[in-house]
């Protein structure tokens, strides 16, 4: 609409404008003039109520669309003059158009907004709420995704997000107080698996804050969004499918010990199984398991069954006077050594000895032979009172040469360095004529001054009864001598006297190289065809130590039948019952061979009498059972198996050493340790015709903590109860005794040259 000149509305005169009101004006002009009148000039005040009611001439807007136009272009297009359409742009509705639009829609039952209820909303959109109004809200959330839901993650991002934009930081906070305070009920002490993974290991895993953290860190979750994830995680416990995290187990360190030595259980394999991760913490007792949920549950119970599976023992090792030095005996890398070993674990009291023994129901062979290897530790250790000797005069040297034993010792000795005492000529394996100048031309009556080095202690002459006398006898047996190196021998040569002034460790190998070469000069002694004799000795525990006395049974194995059957497939020769030995060691420095003497003193029981007095028949009825049972468990398997490690043996009164005046009441049930021999076989007893005396041999493995092998060759003399008729006729006996038990060592070291020469047998690395 084109406006007027404000000169020609100006200059018209008031009675020309003033016309009187028009009843049949339609309402659209009215309208259209209040919006004309209102966007009228700025520059003249709104005109009074007369010239309101007047409607001056204006032209009315065409209601008619804008139309589209065609221009010709200086372009032919198909033979024709071109052209463009031209389309012209639509008006934009204006303000006031868009207000009557929104009138329009206005309905008569519409609410009239006044300025009371808008107040009363804005006063009801920022009254604070109270503490139970924001927890019933939250709970709210928590009803409609349920208690212990699993949610898939675009499910759990959604609730999380509805959670954190529909309450402030304050309120979510104060609700987790609340719930941890007032809702959250103790677990126990069942291990819980909780989602996320953790690098630290927490002193607290029950803390509920750990799972957030694991979570949030992986995440990147922050403010609202931490508590939310919180709320979700340790409030409301839910979890996303197939989601990772972990379980922590808490042990104790002595079942962690074990479970970790254990030779019937494996984290490793449990692990593998399941496809997850085992770590272990052995300071903290800790066992933490990651992996999905199913999994780490799974293996927690695998883990708690083993522990419900775990036994103890009592070692039975008492701390006594007569051992001070116990603490040096059961160092920490021999305890550790025999838990590796056997897949047990010791506990040790605050002196260092162990007192208690956990292992595996299923390994309760592997804590018996721990047992035994803990007594026979007590009694591996060489006493510093045995004395050693020589015919080699006190002030001519010998060598001073390194030897290396290997596994021929027992474990105690392995990692010592050891040296022996001997002439050049014994290290030589070429030697064609051994000589012995300082042996052939000794005192002759030297071996008296051994004799009373064994004898010292007299021998007792108290009757136990039953048919019990005293006997002794003395064993020479043939090996090395073995000192221990210190700084203190560092000479090349030292003399016998030099020798002996440190009071040096001693230990004795019997590991002989080459001896059959030896035997096979011999004339073999033979027994009862079909026959076979064992030698098996009987140590009674350190329980029973100063109880019990050692026994020694020798027993005859019928060959070719099965034990267990009603028939008896062995007889008990004889059984001794030791009360003291002592030993001498005697070196041969002319010799590669040294001689070991040792003096027991015993009562011995024939076949015959344990089966004629009544009072040894729970002893011979204990003793068969026990024999019964390790050769059934021996004999009929193809495999080498070691003897049990303990047995119960019926003692009667009349031998338990702490009563010897009581010989009436019930029999004693003592336990003892038998020989770890792999095979029942390698304790038979070859004997040989040697210098008309019985030369007893028998070769068998043992092991691990005892000498791996050993060769026993030695001979025996016993010496009579009776005085003998003439002066000096025991010295002289002795005298031929000592002769031969040198010559035999003697001889064997010089069959090994010539077999070394001969090459009988593959040459070995001497010393």
């Amino acid at each position: 609409m084109r406006r007027h000149p404000r000169s020609v509305i100006g200059s018209w005169p008031f009675s020309t404008l003033q016309r009187p009101f028009t009843p049949s004006c339609t309402p659209w002009t009215i309208a259209n003039t209040r919006f004309q009148s209102s966007s009228s000039g700025s520059d003249k005040p709104f005109p009074s109520s007369d010239e309101s009611n007047e409607h001056p001439r204006r032209r009315r807007r065409s209601r008619r669309a804008p139309k589209s136009q065609r221009l010709p272009l200086n372009v032919e297009s198909l033979g024709k003059p071109g052209e463009i359409v031209v389309v012209p742009t639509k008006t934009p509705r204006n303000l006031k158009q868009r207000l009557r639009e929104m009138q329009n829609t206005i309905t008569e039952d519409a609410q009239t907004v006044t300025l009371g209820s808008m107040l009363e909303d804005l006063e009801e959109e920022f009254s604070p709420l109270t503490a139970s109004a924001i927890h019933e809200r939250i709970e709210s959330h928590r009803t409609s995704e349920g208690l212990g839901r699993k949610l898939n993650e675009r499910e759990w991002e959604a609730a999380r997000n509805s959670l954190a934009s529909s309450f402030t930081y304050n309120q979510l906070s104060e609700y987790i107080q609340q719930y941890d305070e007032y809702e959250s009920q103790p677990e126990g002490t069942r291990a819980r698996w909780r989602p996320g993974t953790s690098a630290f290991l927490h002193a607290d895993p029950d803390l509920h804050t750990g799972v957030t953290k694991r979570v949030a860190t992986s995440q990147d979750l922050k403010g609202k969004a931490l508590l939310a994830e919180q709320i979700l995680r340790d409030c409301w416990q839910m979890s996303i499918p197939d989601e990772i995290g972990q379980l922590d187990l808490r042990l104790s360190p002595a079942f962690l010990s074990l479970l970790l030595k254990a030779k019937h259980f494996s984290f490793d394999e449990v692990a593998t199984m399941h496809h997850s991760s085992i770590d272990i913490t052995s300071s903290l007792g800790l066992v933490r398991i990651t992996g999905r949920q199913t999994a780490c549950e799974s293996m927690c119970e695998i883990v708690l069954d083993a522990v419900a599976r775990i036994r103890e023992d009592a070692t039975g090792i008492e701390i006594a006077a007569s051992h001070p030095g116990l603490n040096q005996i059961y160092s920490p890398r021999l305890l550790e050594w025999i838990s590796e070993r056997y897949g047990v674990a010791l506990e040790s009291g605050d002196s260092q000895v162990p007192e208690k023994i956990l292992y595996l129901a299923e390994n309760k062979e592997g804590a018996d032979n721990a047992r035994r290897i803990l007594n026979f530790a007590l009694h591996e250790v060489t006493p510093s009172s045995v004395p050693f000797s020589t015919y080699f005069p006190a002030s001519e040297p010998a060598n001073v040469y390194s030897y290396n034993p290997g596994d021929a010792v027992s474990w105690l000795d392995r990692r010592k360095q050891w040296f022996r005492w001997a002439m050049p000529s014994t290290q030589s394996a070429g030697t064609e004529s051994h000589s012995t100048p300082f042996f052939n031309s000794h005192q002759t009556r030297l071996s008296d001054h051994l004799l009373s080095l064994l004898r010292q202690t007299p021998v007792p002459t108290a009757s136990l009864g039953g048919g019990l006398t005293v006997h002794e006898s003395v064993t020479a047996a043939v090996g090395h001598c073995l000192f221990t190196r210190k700084a203190s021998v560092e000479n090349t040569t030292v003399s016998a006297s030099q020798l002996g002034k440190p009071s040096l460790p001693r230990t004795f190998s019997t590991d002989i190289p080459r001896i059959i070469n030896f035997l096979a000069s011999l004339r073999p002694i033979t027994p009862v065809v079909g026959t076979q004799f064992h030698n098996i000795r009987l140590i009674p525990s350190s329980t029973y130590a100063g109880v019990a006395p050692t026994l020694e049974m020798k027993i005859a194995f019928k060959l070719g039948t099965h034990l267990g059957s009603p028939e008896e497939s062995f007889d008990i020769q004889s059984v001794k019952f030791i009360q003291s030995s002592n030993a001498v060691d005697y070196l041969l420095p002319e010799n590669g061979l040294d001689l070991r003497f040792t003096r027991t003193v015993y009562h011995e029981l024939s076949g015959d009498a344990l089966a004629e007095y009544v009072e040894y028949q729970d002893l011979l009825k204990s003793i068969k059972s026990s024999l019964r049972s390790i050769f059934a468990a021996t004999v009929d398997s193809r495999t080498s198996t070691s003897l049990p490690s303990f047995c119960q043996v019926a003692l009667p009164r009349n031998l338990v050493q702490s009563e010897p005046s009581s010989f009436d009441g019930p029999p004693l049930t003592a336990e003892y340790i038998l020989p770890p021999i792999q095979n029942i076989r390698g304790a038979a007893i070859s004997l040989y015709d040697f210098a008309d005396r019985q030369l007893s041999y028998s070769y068998y493995e043992t092991g691990p903590f005892l000498p791996a092998r050993a060769n026993d060759v030695s001979l025996d003399m016993k010496i009579p109860t009776t005085p003998l008729d003439m002066d000096g006729s025991l010295e002289t006996e002795f005298h031929s005794f000592y002769n031969a038990a040198c010559r035999m060592a003697f001889d064997i070291h010089d069959t090994k040259l010539m077999s070394v020469q001969d090459g009988v047998v593959e040459p070995e690395m001497m010393y």
